[in-house]
């Protein structure tokens, strides 16, 4: 590891995602909410990203040194390609950086930090956010191969660590061949009291339809390895059963997804039985999640699952599949994890259901209370502290550090 640096606290880093506009969801909210829960901690955290202002809003992140450049046609339709960018970053890390924390891949931002980082000798660490796993590999690998084969291979083999919230991450990282040490942390989450939470008159305004209905809510990107296809389809089964329950789809599309859903939903005589809101946040997403009586997330592909998390932060018990790192679910009694396939998201779903409302409740308690003492973002925080102190100074690693092992 390097010398660079002895005392963490006073080592600059520098956190370089894509973008952190609201709309892109999970990633934008993690990589701001750990700078700055690091910054509360007085280490003092740069980030870099470029603003696609149709997006929404940039999340904010208090106490960090943002450096963000306007996305500009090129850089919206060319993967984030931006030679000012660039620049900068060089010059940033020349002048006042000892360490980049690269997350995600497939973009030019993330080049950037890869050559900023060779260039002006600093060490790296990059947090892949779950795009190394099988299915997002397979997934568009016509558009992924030629970044694949042009930057990102070497970005990932100049890292000096990796950074992998699920154990099955780690495996993934392993089975494409990489060596590096891989610090194994999870996602922090930021838990409010129940008594601050919104009504749910704050989502009915918007969506009279959920008025005198007990919510079944999916919050996520409207995406293929989200699994909605199979969510209607087990839905429109389950419907007439449950006559008091409706199906809330929240999330942003930003691959023009939702229209065949709809369509689906159309076919399946569901219109009356679902509600595509579109994007939530800020009061609209608290009172979806704080008043949901059961949420689902019917994934194919999840390296974290940062809205599983969210949903038992608010006391409501979750449904998902085992392609989420989520087995937490059944050993503290807080939801279901499930085979990905229809017959079991029907029967995970009814099981759901069928509880009585003191029943959810109580386990949907069960989950904030594993949120809060095993995914603070004070905790996380100061364990990915002790991986920067590691890779800056050297020593003893911390023991979320995983080896490679030869066999």
């Amino acid at each position: 590891m390097s010398d660079r640096k002895t005392d963490i606290n006073q080592a600059r880093i520098c956190h370089v995602v894509a973008s952190i506009n609201e709309d892109i969801g999970g990633p934008a909210y993690s990589v701001t909410n750990l700078a700055e829960a690091l910054t509360q901690q007085g280490i003092c955290q740069h980030l870099f990203t470029l603003d696609y202002q149709h997006l929404g809003r940039q999340v904010p992140a208090n106490g960090v040194k943002l450096h963000s450049y306007p996305a500009t046609l090129w850089a919206r339709y060319f993967r984030g390609f931006h030679p000012d960018a660039s620049r900068a970053l060089w010059q940033l890390a020349s002048t006042e950086l000892d360490l980049i924390h690269n997350h995600g891949l497939w973009m030019f931002p993330n080049l950037y930090a890869r050559q900023a980082a060779l260039g002006n000798q600093i060490p790296s660490l990059i947090s892949p956010h779950g795009m190394l796993e099988s299915w997002s590999l397979k997934h568009s690998w016509y558009k992924k191969w030629p970044a694949w084969l042009l930057y990102e291979q070497k970005n990932l083999s100049s890292a000096s660590v990796f950074h992998a919230t699920s154990a099955e991450e780690v495996n993934s990282i392993r089975r494409l061949q990489y060596k590096q040490p891989i610090a194994l942390l999870p996602h922090g989450i930021s838990v409010i009291e129940l008594n601050q939470q919104p009504s749910r008159e704050n989502l009915i305004e918007l969506c009279p339809e959920l008025a005198e209905k007990k919510w079944l809510l999916f919050l996520s990107r409207i995406h293929p390895k989200k699994g909605l296809d199979n969510l209607l389809y087990v839905w429109q089964k389950l419907a007439k059963h449950f006559p008091d329950w409706h199906l809330i789809i929240a999330g942003p599309d930003l691959i023009d997804c939702r229209a065949n859903l709809e369509r689906l939903t159309g076919e399946l005589y569901l219109e009356k039985r679902v509600t595509f809101t579109g994007m939530l946040s800020g009061q609209s997403k608290a009172s979806a999640l704080s008043n949901a009586d059961l949420f689902v997330l019917p994934t194919h592909s999840e390296n974290f699952g940062m809205v599983i998390a969210e949903s038992l932060a608010h006391a409501v018990p979750a449904i998902t599949t085992k392609e989420a790192p989520w087995e937490d679910l059944d050993k503290y009694g807080c939801g279901w994890w499930i085979e990905d396939n229809q017959q079991a998201l029907a029967t995970a779903l009814v099981e759901g259901m069928q509880l009585s409302d003191q029943e959810r409740k109580e386990m949907g308690m069960k989950g904030r209370l594993l949120v809060k003492t095993k995914y603070s973002w004070d905790f996380i925080a100061e364990e990915m502290s002790k991986v920067y102190r590691w890779i800056l100074a050297g020593g003893t690693a911390p023991s979320c550090i995983h080896f490679h092992t030869s066999r």
